[in-house]
C-alpha cells in the first residue's frame, strides 16, 4: 500500500479536481452530468492529470532541481522509492496512450473535433515544454503553463459546443487568471528561499529575510502582480454573472470574492513565512477561485454534486498520501 502512496504523491493525484473541474465546467454547460461521456471524460481527465503533474515531478528530478530543494527530500523520486527507471516507462507510456485516447474522444464525442483536437495539441506541447524546462529556466515560465491549462478548459468547451461564445470567452479568460495566480504567485512564493532564476517574485523584489532566527516574507513590489492578476480574474467572474444572473449566483459570487480578497491580503502582506502555513492559504485560494466558477455557469445540483466530490477528494487524498490537510509540495 506504501508503493501505491508513492505513486499518488509522485503525481500529485491530491491535485486532481482541479482539473476535472477545468474540463467538466465548460463541457457540462451542454451536456449531462449523468451520462457515459461524461464518464469517460472525467476518467481521462483524472488520469491527464496524474500522469502530466507526475512527468513534472519526474523531469525537475531527473533534471537536478528537485535535488537541490530541501522541501523535496520526502518525495518518492528524490529519496529513491521510485527509481527514475520506472518513473520513466510508467509517464512516457502513459502519455502516448493517453494521446491516442484524447483523439478518440474528440472524434467520438465533439460537434467540432478539429477544434477540440487543436485544444489538445495546445495543451499537451505548452505542458511538455514547461515540464521540460521552462519551469526552471525561464522568468516567464508561468505563461506557457497558463496556456496549458487554458487549452483544456477549450477542449472541455469544444467536448460539447461547435463554436466559442461569449461565454466560453470568458470562461477561458477566467481559467488563465486562475492558474497565472496559482503558478506565477503562489508556485513562486513557496519556491522564494531556493532563488532560482525563474522566480519573477524575486525580479519584482520579494525575498525572505531572517530576523530573530524566523523568516520574514518581505513582498517588494511584488504584491502589485498578485492583485493585479486577481483583479483580473475576478472582474471575468463578474462579467460572467452579469451574463447568466440570479439572485443565488450573485450572493454567491460576492462570498466567493469576499473570501478571495481576504486571502490575497494574507498571501501579499509582509508577515513571517512559515511555510506549511503559506501551503494551506494557497491551497484555500486555489479552492476558492477554482471552485466559483461552475456557479456562475451551471446549475446549482449539478455544482453541488461536483464540488462535494472535489473537497472529499482533495481532502481525503492529502490526509491519505501526505497525511496532513494540504500538499506537502
Amino acid at each position: 500500500m506504501e508503493k501505491v502512496k508513492d505513486w499518488l504523491r509522485l503525481f500529485r493525484a491530491q491535485t486532481a479536481p482541479a482539473t476535472i473541474l477545468l474540463i467538466l465546467t465548460p463541457y457540462l454547460t451542454a451536456a449531462s452530468l449523468y451520462s457515459f461521456k461524461t464518464l469517460c471524460v472525467s476518467l481521462f481527465a483524472l488520469l491527464v492529470h496524474w500522469i502530466s503533474f507526475g512527468h513534472n515531478s519526474l523531469l525537475d528530478t531527473a533534471m537536478g532541481y528537485d535535488l537541490k530543494d530541501p522541501s523535496k527530500r520526502h518525495h518518492p523520486l528524490v529519496a529513491g522509492r521510485i527509481t527514475l527507471q520506472a518513473a520513466h516507462n510508467v509517464i512516457h507510456w502513459s502519455l502516448s496512450a493517453l494521446a491516442l485516447a484524447a483523439i478518440l474522444i474528440c472524434l467520438h464525442f465533439s460537434p467540432n473535433p478539429l477544434n477540440a483536437l487543436i485544444s489538445i495539441f495546445i495543451w499537451f506541447v505548452f505542458g511538455l515544454a514547461y515540464n521540460s524546462g521552462l519551469s526552471k529556466e525561464c522568468i516567464l515560465g508561468f505563461v506557457p503553463i497558463s496556456v496549458c491549462f487554458t487549452a483544456a478548459g477549450s477542449f472541455g468547451w469544444f467536448l460539447s459546443h461547435n463554436s466559442l461564445d461569449y461565454i466560453g470567452i470568458l470562461y477561458l479568460a477566467y481559467s488563465f487568471c486562475v492558474i497565472l495566480f496559482q503558478i506565477g504567485w503562489s508556485g513562486h512564493l513557496k519556491d522564494l528561499s531556493l532563488r532560482e532564476r525563474s522566480n519573477f517574485l524575486i525580479r519584482l523584489g520579494a525575498e525572505i529575510k531572517e530576523k530573530n532566527g524566523a523568516a520574514y516574507f518581505s513582498p517588494g513590489k511584488a504584491w502589485l502582480f498578485a492583485w493585479l492578476v486577481k483583479g483580473l480574474n475576478l472582474l471575468f467572474a463578474y462579467l460572467l454573472l452579469w451574463r447568466n444572473y440570479t439572485l443565488v449566483r450573485l450572493v454567491i459570487t460576492v462570498i466567493f470574492s469576499t473570501l478571495i480578497i481576504s486571502f490575497l491580503h494574507q498571501l501579499t502582506k509582509p508577515r513571517r513565512y512559515l511555510r506549511n502555513r503559506e501551503l494551506l492559504l494557497m491551497s484555500i485560494m486555489e479552492i476558492l477561485s477554482i471552485y466559483l466558477v461552475p456557479w456562475l455557469m451551471l446549475d446549482p445540483l449539478t455544482v453541488i454534486v461536483l464540488e462535494i466530490i472535489g473537497v472529499v477528494y482533495f481532502f481525503g487524498v492529502n490526509r491519505w498520501i501526505w497525511s496532513a490537510p494540504f500538499p506537502k509540495v
